[in-house]
């Protein structure tokens, strides 16, 4: 009998075994499902993100962007005084340095002494030329100041920093200083035309009158103001140093007109138009986000490091095995007003919210207030 027991068990051993299987099976099935939730949800995450990069794209490669202007006087010389400090925060027409002005100022007197010998060789009296003409540099040079005023101001206005009123009133000092430029042109040619036919025509007098603005324009050039509302960075000059015409003599940052520069992969920039809202985040300021606009998409990039010469934007090389997506530039500016602790050249996290899409625009949205908070941390 045990011999029969002992095959009966085998064969009921035998028997179980294949029947534990589907246990064995059904217990790997959570991790088979698991593994297929990890894949969906990779394909989901795939498919909003190449949906993203169309309706709702976002950059890191964003900087501050601002016009940098190397102050070169038109006068060269000694500098005698410099008005401002590194870093420095400067208002429009204030001066920034000094070149010593007595040589022109020499100049000046030789000028009006070589006028005044002209008209004596010639019988005339050359003091009222001599006062017209003054009044025509002073007034030429207002209204240069004037024209590059309302123009830079018309920009400002376009891209919705300044209001309307503040073009106008541009435009009427541009207007009064065109109006005073041409009463003083008005009364250098009736001094002139007093001197009599032969004098106003005299080859001697008429180079006589160009030395002498000539002279005075000199005069005016050694002193050195600001263009407009800005910043001193980089100062290197100090008195006593000797300065060359057309020489950077130190660096301004224009404050005036600010605006970002991000660059976007080319395959986002389908439905980028000029006016589309977005949000900036900048890494001076972690947690703050800004509205911001569309003003102008990038129509060019540099291929290579000769080309860049021709004033294109230069981007980075590619490397490794997979081609990095070309890159362009898009700029925009600030809804409101500018805030003081970004500076030039800081950087800027940027989405663009393209068209009415409010599903892609509400994971723009929360894509940049999730870079928000890492900012903090950064």
């Amino acid at each position: 009998m045990v011999p029969e027991m002992t095959e009966r068990s085998v064969d009921d051993t035998e028997a179980v075994t294949p029947a534990s299987r589907p246990a064995e099976v059904r217990q790997q099935n959570p991790l088979r499902r698991m593994a297929l939730l990890v894949v969906l949800l990779i394909a989901v995450l795939f498919t909003v993100s190449v949906m993203m990069e169309r309706s709702a794209p976002s950059s890191s490669q964003a900087v501050v962007q601002a016009y940098v202007v190397p102050m070169a006087p038109e006068a060269g010389g000694r500098v005698v005084e410099v008005s401002v400090v590194d870093n420095a925060r400067v208002e429009i027409g204030q001066v920034l340095f000094r070149i010593d002005p007595r040589p022109y100022e020499i100049a000046v007197a030789d000028a009006e002494a070589r006028l005044d010998q002209v008209g004596q060789s010639i019988g005339a009296n050359t003091s009222a030329v001599d006062a017209a003409q003054a009044q025509v540099v002073e007034a030429r040079a207002s209204l240069d100041l004037a024209r590059e005023q309302s123009q830079r101001v018309m920009q400002l206005v376009e891209r919705g920093v300044y209001a309307q009123a503040r073009y106008d009133q541009a435009k009427a000092a541009f207007d009064t200083a065109e109006a005073a430029a041409t009463r003083a042109e008005a009364n250098l040619e009736e001094a002139r035309q007093q001197l009599g036919p032969a004098g106003n025509n005299n080859p001697e007098l008429r180079q006589a009158l160009a030395a002498l603005e000539q002279a005075r324009l000199d005069l005016a050039h050694t002193v050195v103001v600001a263009p407009s509302d800005g910043v001193i960075t980089n100062l290197q000059l100090a008195v006593g140093q000797v300065v060359s015409p057309g020489q950077p003599a130190l660096t301004f940052i224009d404050t005036a007109t600010v605006w970002i520069s991000a660059a976007f992969k080319e395959n986002s920039l389908e439905h980028i138009q000029a006016g589309d809202p977005a949000e900036v985040l900048f890494d001076t300021l972690p947690g703050r986000l800004f509205t911001a606009r569309v003003e102008s998409i990038g129509w060019g990039v540099a291929e290579d490091a000769d080309k860049a010469s021709r004033g294109l934007p230069t981007v980075r090389e590619a490397s490794g095995w997979i081609r990095e997506p070309q890159r362009f530039l898009v700029r925009l500016v600030l809804d409101g007003p500018r805030p003081l602790g970004p500076r030039y050249g800081s950087q800027v996290n940027v989405v663009i919210y393209t068209g009415s899409n409010p599903v892609m625009n509400s994971l723009g949205a929360f894509w940049i207030r999730l870079i928000s908070i890492l900012t903090y941390v950064s």
